[in-house]
């Protein structure tokens, strides 16, 4: 028997069709509908929806008179499918609802040094969010405004390293700020424990996802113990627990992989309260879902 955090978040839930699973070859294990239900039948408080093709506030409007028992919430990815770091995009996004902007992700220039855009077809060298002179672009500084404006969280996606310390100097003591799946192998910057606390001490959030403990995509997984060191490292209090699953059944499904994660830090020795604090209440203030 595991433990039981009631009123979870999932801060990073994905769902299909996407773009992302036949270019991966893959099959996604959830539609919207299937995660919303699932995540209500487990008592979670809320899910924020992520695509990589289009804006899902709009989607989450219409879960939400549907699916009752849990708060289906929209979000914006800032890649080439809805113009890159593109205001507009944003501005419509949080009128009608979206409380997550991420930067851009698969998009990305992180990604393109990856690997991981050209082998999705992205042209060029990938998105940036800073220019030559190394500080974040004027674009940027209008897309964090409209965040703030909006008292809405700006996800920090797949960029580089020097990009995730530039946002995080720029807006995570004015804003609210959650630097994405920190640790992922699989994109984005791999940031280690380092840099983790470093961002947590500028004022950002720290996402540590449930994918990272699961074999995927040819990773292995992360042993569940580095995760709780990373989590004293940084501090619980800047902490987001999440999944990032969703888009394949190469791992598992979203609510029963929270509770698996979850379970699986509990059984190792970190507190419930610890963890009710990183998969619950830190997200929901973030979402502005609690005071």
């Amino acid at each position: 028997m595991g433990v039981k955090i009631e009123a979870a978040v999932d801060l990073h839930c994905h769902y299909g069709p996407d773009f992302i699973n036949p270019a991966h070859q893959m099959q996604f294990s959830v539609t919207a509908i299937q995660a919303a239900q699932e995540a209500a039948n487990a008592g979670f408080a809320a899910i924020v929806l992520k695509s990589h093709d289009f804006p899902t506030a709009a989607l989450a409007y219409t879960l939400n008179q549907i699916v009752p028992g849990v708060r289906t919430i929209g979000a914006i990815v800032l890649d080439h499918q809805v113009g890159g770091l593109n205001p507009w995009a944003v501005e419509h996004a949080l009128r009608l609802g979206a409380r997550v902007v991420w930067l851009p992700t698969v998009a990305s220039h992180q990604d393109y040094l990856n690997g991981l855009g050209p082998r999705l077809g992205y042209p060029g060298t990938g998105i940036r969010t800073t220019g030559d002179d190394g500080h974040l672009l004027p674009v940027m500084h209008t897309i964090l405004d409209l965040v703030a404006q909006h008292d809405a969280i700006i996800a920090t996606g797949h960029i580089t390293a020097d990009e995730n310390y530039k946002v995080a100097r720029a807006f995570a003591r004015r804003g609210r700020v959650i630097v994405t799946h920190a640790g992922e192998p699989a994109a984005g910057p791999h940031l280690s424990q380092a840099q983790c606390a470093e961002l947590a001490g500028l004022g950002a959030f720290i996402e540590l996802t449930a994918q990272e403990c699961v074999p995927h995509l040819g990773y292995p997984p992360c042993p569940i113990k580095e995760v709780a060191r990373r989590i004293d490292a940084i501090g619980p209090q800047q902490v987001v627990l999440s999944t990032d699953y969703g888009y394949s059944t190469e791992v598992p499904r979203p609510a029963q992989g929270m509770r698996d994660y979850l379970d699986g830090l509990w059984e190792i020795g970190v507190s419930e309260a610890k963890l009710k604090l990183m998969a619950a209440d830190n997200s929901a203030r973030l979402l502005g879902l609690k005071g």
